[in-house]
């Protein structure tokens, strides 16, 4: 495949990509208080907030041998589409259960959105660039969360949660419309087959067990701060972190990759750092400057170390074994989103959002060790497969 043809395929894998997280953010956003307003305690909140996850996680174990052996942009098509009839049930729902089942429907589609998108791009970058490349892939995730909360917020407060939603499952809908005219390669690697081997990869697993931990602290951020923004009179205002957050992406996650392709992957130490400062600033974001200052902070801590480890999944298995790789990290996030709120809520429940928010970074410390302690495997790894 020609340089032109690759930089042409990442570019529309980047713009598909872009669609779906922006149509996610909408229902990221609003989940929360949606949830709330049908009378859900904190616990619950945190609950639905990840409900997604029961769902994600079921089918993800099939979702890395699938992505493997069949067509990916119909297996994209198909999973893209189970996110718009997902939002169209949002639109509709007048109970916190019924929310749920949506939120589990949605899932299943998201099992397989970003595993593929992520599975399309690694085949368009040098191992060289390999971090850096999918770092700026991490900018269409970032470009999504600069607008989609403020706006999604925004339409809420003026026209209701109907209205959000439905324009959320209208973002689907053209991304479908984007998917049909996604031209990529796919030489059938695997058969498909419904096994460990299928959706685990064994060398994957310290750069999951990262993500799982970086999860279970950052999926936080995610389940509550629209909530705790609107208990500390930030109202709409509070969608402003994901603006800032998403702007400082920009630079923050093609940085992080350049750093550590250059200087090697103990660069996400500083990364991690940030992530930590950043969720000690939410607790303490009584007003909109310490908030926005905690976005602009998170932006190179999470969002600079999250495409890191993702680089790293893809780089330590052979090519045609990514879709497992990604399959395996995947779940790791969907485990680490499903507990993260679950024990957040449960804090929140006896100590308020802001202690739950200063527990948040023990986490990130541990991901940190992890990182440490198999940095020389991961390095081993990564060589053989050059």
């Amino acid at each position: 495949m020609s340089a032109a043809i690759k930089n042409h395929s990442f570019v529309m894998v980047f713009v598909v990509y872009l669609m779906i997280n922006l149509g996610l953010e909408f229902g990221e956003t609003l989940v929360s208080p949606l949830s709330a307003s049908l009378g859900a305690t904190p616990v619950v909140i945190g609950m639905v907030a990840t409900g997604f996850t029961y769902g994600s996680m079921i089918f993800r174990l099939a979702a890395g041998s699938a992505i493997d052996a069949f067509d990916r942009r119909k297996l994209l098509f198909a999973a893209v589409a189970v996110l718009t009839v997902s939002f169209l049930g949002d639109a509709f729902v007048t109970s916190v259960p019924m929310l749920m089942c949506f939120r589990i429907l949605q899932g299943v589609g998201q099992a397989f959105t970003a595993p593929i998108c992520l599975t399309l791009a690694a085949g368009t970058v040098t191992r060289e660039n390999f971090a850096g490349g999918i770092g700026t892939l991490s900018v269409a995730r970032g470009v999504a969360g600069m607008c989609g909360p403020y706006v999604a917020l925004r339409i809420q407060e003026t026209a209701g949660y109907q209205i959000a939603f439905l324009l959320a499952m209208a973002i689907e809908i053209a991304t479908l419309i984007a998917i049909l005219n996604l031209r990529v390669e796919h030489n059938r690697t695997e058969k498909f087959r419904f096994s460990l081997s299928g959706f685990l990869a064994r060398e994957a697993i310290p750069p999951a067990l990262m993500q799982f931990l970086f999860m279970m602290a950052w999926s936080c951020v995610f389940a509550f701060l629209v909530v705790y923004g609107h208990e500390e009179g930030l109202g709409s205002n509070v969608g402003l972190f994901d603006t800032v957050y998403g702007l400082a992406v920009f630079a923050a996650a093609p940085l992080g990759g350049w750093l550590v392709d250059r200087h090697g992957h103990y660069m996400m130490i500083p990364m991690l750092a940030l992530m930590s400062v950043s969720l000690w600033l939410i607790s303490y974001s009584s007003n909109l400057r310490i908030l926005l200052l905690a976005a602009l902070v998170g932006a190179f801590g999470y969002g600079a170390a999250g495409p890191v480890v993702r680089s790293i999944a893809m780089s330590v298995v052979p090519e045609e074994r990514r879709g497992a790789a990604s399959s395996t990290l995947f779940v790791a996030s969907d485990l680490g989103q499903l507990a993260g709120p679950v024990v957040g809520g449960l804090i929140v429940s006896r100590f308020g959002f802001a202690i739950m928010f200063r527990i948040a970074p023990i986490w990130v410390l541990l991901a940190m060790l992890v990182l440490i302690a198999t940095n020389r495997y991961i390095k081993a790894r990564i060589a053989e497969n050059r």
